[in-house]
């Protein structure tokens, strides 16, 4: 499918990590020749935002990962009205990780002691804040968190509800089965290496459905190339892993995490540690 025999087709992925993988992966897998694709990050900086501009004003097709905050940030307005806009999921999975502050309940405390560019701690945990406030000896508070004893502590089984209802309905959206493939296996695969860090294998099967959407006949890598992102790992609370019977988080489990191998506790206590 290039528009013309005498350029490549300038395809434009707009996103997240996810998209960025996507993108080098779409690039691998076409001619040079044929296709030319870029990515560009879906909040740019306003020094960023005029080059994103015009990125995508000379752009015949384009990526856009369905994020609320591509709309808001307004990259959608700058597409062209002629330019194909496909959208594509982006990836979530909050069930192994109910307490990550991605999910709602914020540690406020702990991300002001950060400098943000820095990037210390990508993921934070709300209910360890919650219980900061409450017990301040850092033993009690690893036992009260290990034992999920927090005033108002969120029932897994509920967040898991809502992931269902949630997972279904992207499929809907998109005409996909990722979101039934992932309720039917993360209990015995780890499909996700954080609440918004999903596998190869999920990322193929939204690069296959892109290819399926262009009318393009590729083969997609495989899985194990587009699995860059466990780099950073969140270990799994004993108690979640037992309430939605999730076979690989064992106790014993070491997760990645700045270079080195932990444990569920050895990351629980190292944030206790770090944030007071």
């Amino acid at each position: 499918m290039p528009l013309s025999a005498s350029r490549p087709c300038v395809v434009g992925f707009v996103g997240n990590c996810q998209a960025e993988l996507l993108q080098r992966a779409f690039a691998a897998a076409l001619p040079a020749t044929e296709f030319s694709a870029f990515y560009l990050f879906f909040d740019p900086s306003p020094a960023a935002r005029a080059q994103a501009v015009t990125e995508l004003a000379r752009s015949d097709i384009v990526l856009l990962q369905d994020i609320q905050d591509t709309e808001s940030g307004g990259l959608s307005a700058a597409i062209p009205s002629a330019t194909r806009i496909v959208r594509f999921p982006f990836l979530r999975f909050a069930s192994p990780w109910p307490y990550d502050d991605f999910n709602g309940l914020r540690d406020t405390m702990a991300r002001q002691q950060d400098d943000p560019a820095l990037h210390t701690t990508t993921y934070y945990d709300g209910i360890l804040g919650r219980l900061r406030r409450l017990i301040p000896d850092p033993e009690a508070r690893f036992d009260a968190y290990k034992a999920q004893a927090a005033p108002g502590i969120v029932d897994p089984a509920r967040v898991h509800d809502f992931e269902r209802r949630r997972l279904q309905a992207l499929d809907q959206r998109f005409d996909m089965a990722i979101g039934r493939f992932i309720l039917e296996e993360f209990q015995r695969t780890p499909l996700f290496h954080t609440v918004n860090r999903p596998c190869g294998a999920l990322l193929a099967m939204v690069l296959a459905d892109v290819f399926d959407r262009l009318g393009l006949d590729v083969a997609v890598p495989d899985a194990a190339t587009l699995d860059e992102l466990g780099a950073i790992q969140v270990p799994v609370h004993p108690g979640v892993a037992e309430r939605l019977s999730i076979e690989w988080a064992t106790k014993q489990r070491l997760y990645r995490h700045g270079g080195t191998e932990i444990t569920w506790d050895q990351f629980v206590r190292g944030y206790i540690r770090r944030y007071g």
